[in-house]
């Protein structure tokens, strides 16, 4: 069957980039912001932390000009929890940080620039990480949900669409790092469901209070390939997808866990304990929208011994499968997995078929170490890649699937969650240098031209 590439995006499409608060704002303790996750934890000795990353908090009017001289239809950041209620779950909230968001999203409009609000980007508050166990308790649904009403309360005459959690399924991951081994598997159950009744709240919130409101989650998808055509690594494939993708994005859509993932957990003793509230809850509401963040695809094997040389998370392989690299498809210096854009459009069909809802590009974009060169940063690889991957989109489209824009990762370099500033995404250059140091200048790169063009031509020249 021979699919028909579409000429050009459709003429309402969102041309956009993206940010999040921690890893772009700086001022990690200015204007009564408390500590969130991401500003407590350990800094590997020489690399900058959170307090000033871009100093976007200072340089947001400078940093909208230039989104509005790329000609960005849209902006994705995302509101730092702990910029509105310091503790997570505070008497009243920070009017200092409410300004901020305010004023941001006004300089966005007055730009011509539609702004998209991510609800939760990694920075849990720390406050709740210390008393409940963060999303292991309880409480901390209640904690999301009053401070998603109070967002929606302040900007929602303003901001039409949101995203619920960014990447839920990395956290989840992460949070039994710190668990036995025998309770990691149920600590992750737990958070899992925790996430998702709170993602409810959400939606729910979101719809009655904003008229016309959307709202969406962001999943880390992970497209996965079997090793070889043998059944066994067919089934490990498709087992891993469903954990690693598709059970958070189940939970969003049709308010439970695959049936192969529930069967998984209930083997395991880790099936989490639903009530019928939860049940009812889980059911109550679905997103408008689905947000995919997509920068490389995954392949799986049978289980067995960890492939040693491949630089992937750790913490994707389990008893019922192994992730290893892609024998055929190339591989970069920052990529953990593959350089694959064909597997964008394969995940844009996969989700399609599935949930037959709108799919939003939420993040992609490549990393690289690079610093100017007589004022100038030729970023070809990073073009390369953007253009591989958008026409990988119009394929998608081509092939019936509903995009109705793309975010690039990033709009300007970000602190990385591990990296520090020596992996940058940027299509503008930040002037910050490990430990802190640099004059903050920003630098368009040559990707930031490249992208410009492409958003003024509708996409028709890549």
């Amino acid at each position: 069957m021979k699919h028909i590439q579409t000429e050009q995006f459709p003429d309402t499409f969102l041309w956009g980039a993206a940010t999040s608060a921690f890893q772009c704002e700086g001022s990690a303790r200015e204007d009564g912001k408390g500590p969130s996750v991401a500003d407590t934890r350990p800094v590997p000795a020489g690399l900058s932390d959170t307090s000033i990353a871009a100093d976007h908090y200072h340089h947001y009017k400078e940093d909208v000009a230039l989104m509005k001289e790329l000609g960005l239809k849209c902006y994705r950041f995302s509101i730092a929890w702990t910029r509105i209620y310091p503790n997570g779950d505070d008497e009243v909230p920070n009017e200092k940080g409410i300004s901020f968001y305010s004023s941001l999203i006004d300089e966005l409009l007055a730009a011509g620039i539609e702004p998209i609000a991510t609800l939760y980007h990694f920075d849990l508050p720390d406050s709740l990480e210390k008393r409940f166990g963060g999303w292991a308790g309880r409480e901390t649904i209640d904690a999301y949900e009053r401070y998603v009403i109070t967002c929606f309360e302040q900007f929602g005459g303003r901001v039409k669409k949101w995203i619920s959690i960014n990447e839920q399924m990395m956290m989840v991951l992460q949070s039994a790092i710190y668990f036995k081994k025998d309770m990691a598997l149920k600590t992750q159950a737990a958070c899992c469901l925790n996430m998702s009744l709170a993602e409810k709240k959400a939606f729910q919130a979101c719809h009655r209070i904003i008229p016309g409101g959307m709202i969406g989650p962001s999943s880390a998808f992970q497209v996965m390939y079997p090793l070889t055509c043998g059944s066994e690594d067919i089934e490990a494939a498709m087992d891993a997808e469903d954990f690693l993708s598709w059970m958070v994005l189940d939970l969003s859509v049709r308010g439970e866990f695959p049936s192969s993932t529930a069967a998984y957990l209930r083997l395991h003793n880790a099936y989490p304990e639903i009530s019928e509230e939860d049940a009812a809850l889980l059911k109550s509401d679905t997103p408008d929208f689905i947000g995919v963040n997509y920068y490389a695809s995954v392949t799986a094997r049978a289980a067995g011994n960890p492939d040693p040389k491949a630089d992937l998370f750790f913490f994707n392989s389990d008893d019922g499968w192994t992730i290893v690299n892609n024998p055929i498809i190339k591989t970069t210096t920052w990529l953990r997995g593959s350089y694959d854009p064909r597997g964008l459009t394969l995940t844009l069909r996969r989700i399609n078929d599935r949930y037959r809802l709108p799919v939003l590009i939420t993040e992609n974009g490549y990393p690289q170490t690079e610093e100017p060169v007589d004022g100038v940063i030729n970023d070809d690889a990073r073009i390369e890649y953007i253009r591989d991957h958008l026409n990988a989109i119009r394929d998608a489209i081509g092939q019936g699937v509903d995009v109705i824009g793309y975010n690039i990762w990033s709009f300007m370099d970000l602190l990385s969650g591990s990296q520090g500033y020596k992996k940058r995404y940027g299509l503008v250059y930040i002037d910050h240098q490990e430990g802190n140091t640099g004059t903050l200048a920003r630098l368009r790169k040559k990707s930031f031209f490249w992208y410009q063009n492409v958003i003024r031509t509708n996409g028709t020249e890549m």
